[in-house]
């Protein structure tokens, strides 16, 4: 039965269209935002690279968590309309059947949003991690310049200053609370939560009504401040449960809504499969910038489930009212 489901070949290959097509979407996006950097000569292209990986991880997430249920929403929707689902009823196979026979075709888009969501939540628990790379890869290109030039450093909006013959210098405002205060250093180091920075020979510049003021220190440390981002509280583990059981139920809800035909039309099955997705995304996004406690995040399947169940009731409740109305 799971071998040879009629159903198998049409949900395998909506879904891997759809996914395609919103992660050359997303992409491009990604694109979009991160080819001022690209195209900018003060900042290298090693430079940019560490933040392009954050760009691929999020638009593969993305593009799974909403491919899966829009492709199962489609697949289901026109073998109902061909009337192989109503024949598959009467022979009694039930919506859930049918889904469950799909497990062989879903493991490879299972296995691959999982590991796009660990990827993710790995660094998003640990900006530090990407900004320390950042730094890394523009003090290298400094060190290879043949004359004086500066180097931006995205991100973290700080510059490399460069001279040949001499040690690369960093330079730019202080994170967090110290936003008015310039600094300079010869190099620093960012814990993954980024609520630790050291700083060698670093050198501050103090904003004074008259009189300026500078001081150095050979190593200075921040501690428990928010610079310029902070760190999810969510684990890899619970990330990948979220956004996986958020997929899973969105995709249940539209092959059932698409085999028993309660939703028509193509626009209407479109809408019914990614609702669920794009209110997790929503969802989890919001809760990232709030720093929510990482429990909340199970909210988020909850909030799938329902969203593409509202978005199918509003279309059975709309196709009845218009249906009176004739």
């Amino acid at each position: 039965m799971f071998k040879n489901h009629p159903l198998s070949p049409h949900v395998g290959r909506a879904v891997w269209v759809c996914s395609g097509s919103l992660l050359a979407v997303g992409l491009l996006a990604g694109a979009v935002r991160v080819l001022p950097w690209l195209l900018d000569p003060n900042v290298p292209l090693r430079v940019a690279l560490p933040f392009l990986r954050g760009v691929v991880e999020l638009a593969l997430e993305a593009s799974l968590l909403i491919g899966w249920p829009l492709g199962w929403a489609l697949a289901s929707h026109r073998f109902a309309e061909r009337g192989e689902a109503r024949a598959m009823m009467l022979l009694g196979e039930s919506p859930f059947q049918a889904a469950l026979a799909q497990w062989r075709t879903m493991l490879p888009v299972v296995a691959l949003l999982g590991v796009a969501s660990a990827m993710g939540a790995s660094d998003a628990g640990a900006p530090g991690r990407m900004a320390q790379a950042l730094l890394a890869q523009g003090r290298a290109a400094c060190g290879h310049a043949t004359i004086e030039a500066t180097y931006a450093v995205p991100f973290v909006s700080v510059t490399w200053l460069c001279a040949p013959g001499s040690e690369p210098r960093l330079y730019g405002p202080g994170p967090g609370a110290l936003h008015a205060v310039a600094f300079s250093a010869k190099d620093a180091h960012i814990a993954d939560d980024m609520r630790r920075i050291e700083f060698d020979d670093a050198r501050f510049s103090l904003p004074a009504s008259k009189f300026p003021v500078d001081v150095r220190a050979s190593v200075v440390v921040l501690h428990g401040m928010p610079p310029w981002a902070h760190a999810s509280d969510v684990s890899p583990v619970l990330r990948v449960m979220v956004v996986e059981l958020a997929a899973m139920l969105a995709a249940l809800v539209a092959i059932v809504t698409g085999w028993t035909r309660l939703v028509r039309g193509t626009f209407a099955t479109v809408c019914v499969g990614v609702s669920g997705p794009l209110a997790a995304l929503g969802l989890m996004r919001a809760m990232e910038r709030v720093s929510v406690p990482s429990l909340s995040y199970l909210m988020t399947p909850i909030v799938a489930l329902l969203a593409t169940m509202g978005a199918a009731t509003l279309f059975v409740l709309g196709r009845r009212s218009i249906a009176r109305l004739r």
